[in-house]
């Protein structure tokens, strides 16, 4: 990845707007057709739900288990530690990272029913889920799953993890999540959908930590500026185009465009700006629209980590 590469020529702008707006049924959809930056709730959850969920979370959490950024820490599970990031990553693969993947999601499958539980608090992912639902109607709603197996009674369909939390401090290079590219190394269903975006409910706040999203979708011309090294991408490939950017604040649950290029800043030391002390932790799920064509019945919005 040269750093002196000039930017690709300026695409037509696909959004309405550069500020967030509400949730609603029309935002929703066209965030998923790239036509708006953020959709924002504040105080989706209530402060004392956030420091029970965090005060309890804490001690658990731990390293991803492969990522060739900056260090993230998580409870739960990504399906990105199993993806492919780096050139060489594409040119080492095992061919049993599936099989990895879904033996640790199973092992989660009472993840948030349990916190719920465990804290007296209600089920976070659950609600979050129930929000979106409810503005899309003619989808089928559901955790993304493989449909290889469903045929036998001995094998139901392979569940993927929903819903994980990340503690991101040392922030991010400018990158896009978009499986239809990400996941081409092994045949996830990921790869065959047609829109992709994610939720972040953020549960602290801190100084620093803020997102930008960018108005500049994954193209395959966007390789050209891929790092070879890490699933980042060259900050040539966004300068000078539209942007948002917004700060953690907790309760506050955002949704984006994750094919849109997008970063995370560093959180700052809590000496610097005051911040609260506590890790950049957010509860967080892809989601991604199966067309009726590969489903053989009605459109699915499904959702993993």
């Amino acid at each position: 990845m040269s750093a002196t590469k000039p930017g690709p020529s300026p695409s037509p702008s696909q959004w309405k707007r550069t500020s967030p707006v509400a949730l609603t049924r029309e935002s929703f959809l066209n965030l998923l057709d790239g036509k708006t930056p953020l959709i924002k709730v504040p105080h989706f959850v209530s402060n004392d739900v956030c420091d029970k969920v965090v005060d309890y979370l804490m001690p658990q959490f731990t390293s991803y288990l492969h990522a060739t950024g900056p260090a993230v820490e998580k409870v739960g599970l990504a399906q990105f530690e199993f993806q492919a990031q780096s050139k060489e990553d594409f040119r080492n693969r095992s061919g049993d990272e599936k099989a990895r993947y879904f033996s640790e999601a199973h092992k989660l499958r009472n993840l948030h029913a349990d916190l719920a539980t465990a804290t007296s608090t209600e089920n976070l992912w659950a609600k979050t889920v129930a929000a979106i639902a409810a503005l899309v109607p003619e989808y089928d709603v559901s955790v993304a799953s493989e449909p290889s197996l469903a045929d036998s009674s001995n094998h139901p369909p392979q569940q993927y993890h929903s819903g994980i939390f990340r503690s991101i401090n040392g922030g991010t290079p400018p990158h896009c999540d978009w499986c239809p590219y990400d996941c081409l190394t092994e045949p996830w269903i990921l790869s065959r959908i047609i829109n992709q975006a994610v939720f972040n409910l953020y549960l602290t706040n801190v100084a620093g930590g803020s997102t930008t999203v960018y108005d500049v979708q994954w193209t395959p011309e966007a390789l050209e500026y891929r790092d070879p090294e890490s699933y980042g991408y060259a900050r040539e490939l966004v300068d000078g185009r539209a942007k948002c950017e917004w700060r953690p604040a907790v309760g506050q649950l955002c949704i984006f465009n994750s094919r849109n290029i997008h970063e995370v800043k560093p959180v700052e030391k809590k000496e610097d700006r005051g911040g609260s002390g506590k890790p950049r932790i957010a509860l967080a799920s892809f989601m991604g629209l199966l067309p009726a064509e590969v489903t053989g019945g009605r459109p699915r919005l499904m959702f993993w980590s």
